[in-house]
């Protein structure tokens, strides 16, 4: 028995969400500061492996940059954004199993100066992260064989960069699983209490990201009966 085409893409989905949410807790209470490196290479891994199935989106923010540049029809935006979060509910769960309760959520506080700078640097590095999506597995350049390096070089570098005071969700999915389970299992509810900005800002970081991409991307193919000028 196959599922069908439809069912494939969101159930490529679904798994490669999984283990990229699940390495984002258990790598910030293994290896502490050196998180972003397996969270990067995870996130490699699983567009590697999914991404000719269902595009390797792993992200509510992307499938929205993909639904911005006109990739991505609005049900299957729907449709990826409900699995996508789905599976990072279950990602956690599954955490809290092999480490316990404790599970980390990204988060800031009620001061107006470091809730900006959160906003701030979830929606400039969401951006460059839908940059570089688009650019790189969308694009005319669409077949090269580096794409998945350079989509969790992204998110590695991005968390390095700004993960020690915002959390580094640059993922609405990721943000949404991890504080739904830790409100519901430890009964801390504040880092949920900052949902709108883990959704608000990724979310403005992406349609940047895919307008800048449709001002960028102006390449038209050549005619049949002419060589095209570039390799």
């Amino acid at each position: 028995m196959k599922l069908s085409p439809h069912a494939t893409t969101l159930v490529a989905e679904f798994v490669g969400t999984f283990l990229f949410v699940l390495t984002i807790p258990l790598a910030s209470i293994g290896v502490g500061s050196l998180a972003p490196i397996p969270i990067g290479f995870m996130l490699m891994a699983m567009v590697f492996s999914f991404g000719y199935i269902s595009g390797g989106h792993f992200n509510p923010a992307v499938t929205f940059a993909t639904f911005v540049v006109g990739q991505t029809p609005f049900r299957k935006l729907l449709e990826y954004t409900i699995v996508q979060v789905l599976a990072a509910v279950c990602a956690t769960l599954y955490g809290v199993i092999i480490v316990g309760l404790d599970v980390p959520a990204p988060t800031t506080n009620n001061n107006l100066i470091k809730i900006w700078q959160a906003f701030c640097a979830e929606l400039v590095y969401t951006f460059a992260l839908a940059n570089v999506v688009l650019h790189v597995a969308c694009s005319r350049q669409k077949g090269n064989d580096f794409y998945g390096f350079a989509i969790g070089m992204t998110v590695l570098s991005a968390a390095f960069s700004v993960g020690g005071f915002t959390g580094g969700a640059f993922n609405p999915a990721v943000a949404t699983g991890t504080q739904l389970v830790r409100c519901v299992t430890m009964q801390d509810c504040i880092p949920l209490a900052y949902i709108w900005l883990y959704w608000f800002a990724p979310l403005g970081g992406a349609f940047l990201g895919g307008m800048l991409f449709n001002l960028l991307d102006t390449y038209e193919a050549p005619p049949a009966n002419r060589v095209a000028d570039f390799h």
